[in-house]
């Protein structure tokens, strides 16, 4: 599903419609809801910043478990802009739940607990999460990009061991909770996809 609004093009994936439609219809907790929001927050942060610098994105792209800004301009920013936009998602998380640690209700808590998650999760030095991307920026501002390329890679497995390992301990407590599970394997498939398209050039 494609929406416009002016010039950027917003892509939603059924399966993320699908779930969207649930959320709203039987999330009486509104649980869900919240982490959409923090979601949405945290891409908010990176159009922020990449407007401030002069960026139109072309458009965003949601699915169930990947959410991109893709900008195919050819702007040119500055080792430190780049870094601002890549890290500007989890500061709009972290800014936000320090902000509604001083609301009281019961949503601005979920809000701040959401945001704190989302946060740590995206600045895990990972693949395509905010932490792997400025991590491979930075590793290649001093080393060769083939050897800055291979060393994130090496970082990322080495920390998604761990975080599987931890998948496997919160689905084995609570007999029903698969997220950190499931979200560590698509980034370790997202990986090994990637190593694959490079060994087919």
């Amino acid at each position: 599903m494609k929406i416009k609004t002016g010039s950027l093009i917003w892509e939603i994936s059924f399966p993320l419609a699908a779930v969207m439609t649930a959320v709203i219809l039987y999330d009486s907790s509104l649980s869900v809801t919240v982490c959409f929001l923090s979601v949405i927050i945290h891409e908010s942060g990176h159009l922020a910043v990449m407007r401030l610098f002069g960026i139109r994105p072309e458009r965003i792209r949601l699915r169930l478990f990947d959410f991109a800004i893709i900008d195919r301009s050819k702007t040119l920013l500055s080792f430190a802009q780049e870094l601002a936009v890549i890290s500007a998602g989890v500061t709009a998380n972290l800014l936000t739940a320090g902000i509604c640690l001083f609301i009281p209700g019961d949503t601005a808590s979920k809000l701040v607990s959401a945001d704190l998650t989302l946060a740590l999760f995206n600045a895990l030095p990972i693949g395509s999460l905010d932490g792997g991307q400025a991590l491979s920026l930075i590793l290649c501002r001093y080393l060769n990009i083939e050897k800055a390329l291979l060393a994130a890679d090496i970082i990322s497995v080495l920390t998604l061991i761990p975080l599987t390992a931890f998948g496997f301990l919160v689905l084995l407590k609570t007999g029903y909770n698969f997220s950190v599970l499931l979200a560590a394997i698509y980034l370790a498939a997202q990986i090994i996809i990637k190593d694959c398209k490079k060994r087919g050039k």
